[in-house]
């Protein structure tokens, strides 16, 4: 069956069945052997990159522990200086280890205004920066910015006969703005490749038609990891056997895109088994709030220098 889907893959066909076929296997061996033996031929040093996530890096506590009360900080505007020293005070070590990247994450309601001032800030590291936005008149902004790649999240998954509570009209509209970013904008794309939020072999396959489609430039794999005392705290977590069989998939229809994943804070990183099915990128080396150091840098390095 697998040399029957590699006479498609060579072919340029995309079958749902053969993505069915892989996602249902028990042992996931022969697909993993695959992924390896393409990735082992065209592969290129591991890299990584580091995240800022604002305002979360210099954002003050603004409510009270116990009742919830927001106090007058909440309301206010932070400074340029305020940011980039704390900024500043994040990536302080950051050209003692050999990281190539850094990923700008939103993770609040701020605007343009603070994103600009980090990514002028920026300008000082001799590395790619990427970017992810939630507002696509931001990206009109970036102009007079060097920056490598916009890290776009898509819809979960598109409409079809298993599914039918997506939002087709996202779906649409995801596709038009991955088309503005790479024909209008000429920048590259990032695709953030969500896994572990119960999609299906549709999901998936309709997923990798997408990317062929809007000729994305780079995959991030990001597993769903909810967070604590959330609805979706006890959503239960993709095994090592499942990520494979994504890398490997990826790995098999895209053999030579830049495929990332990020460190997973729940434990999930099997990361010389990614690496050899076809990682060419870790990211998300992260820093904890006001501690400049890389906490998780020591333990990567030593993985890809024994890998």
């Amino acid at each position: 069956m697998i040399r029957k889907i590699m006479k498609n893959v060579e072919n340029n066909i995309i079958q749902i069945d053969d993505i069915e076929y892989f996602m249902n296997l028990k042992n996931i061996k022969e697909l993993t052997d695959l992924s390896h033996k393409i990735h082992r031929n065209k592969k290129s040093n591991i890299n990584l990159e580091t995240n800022i996530y604002y305002p979360a890096i210099y954002q003050i506590e603004d409510n009270c522990p116990t009742c919830g009360y927001r106090t007058s900080i909440a309301r206010q505007k932070y400074t340029e200086e305020f940011i980039t020293k704390n900024v500043a005070h994040k990536l302080s070590d950051i050209a003692q280890y050999d990281i190539s990247g850094i990923n700008c994450y939103n993770k609040d309601i701020s605007g343009i205004r603070e994103l600009l001032i980090i990514l002028d800030f920026l300008k000082m590291y001799p590395l790619e920066i990427n970017v992810r936005v939630s507002n696509v008149e931001h990206l009109k902004k970036f102009v007079n910015y060097n920056i490598n790649s916009i890290i776009y999240p898509t819809s979960l998954n598109q409409p079809n006969s298993f599914n039918k509570q997506i939002d087709e009209n996202k779906y649409k509209y995801d596709q038009e703005v991955l088309e503005y970013i790479k024909q209008e904008l000429n920048l590259k794309i990032t695709y953030e490749f969500l896994i572990g939020y119960g999609e299906s072999h549709h999901d998936i396959y309709h997923k990798i038609l997408e990317m062929r489609k809007n000729d994305i430039d780079m995959i991030e794999i990001k597993g769903f990891d909810p967070f604590l005392d959330s609805p979706e705290e006890y959503h239960p977590q993709y095994s090592k056997e499942y990520i494979l069989k994504i890398i490997s998939i990826l790995r098999i229809y895209f053999p030579n895109k830049t495929i990332k994943i990020q460190y997973a804070s729940n434990g999930n990183n099997y990361i010389t088994d990614y690496i050899k099915c076809g990682i060419n990128t870790i990211s998300g080396i992260y820093t904890p709030n006001m501690n400049s150091k890389l906490q998780n840098i020591e333990e990567i390095s030593e993985i890809i220098k024994i890998k």
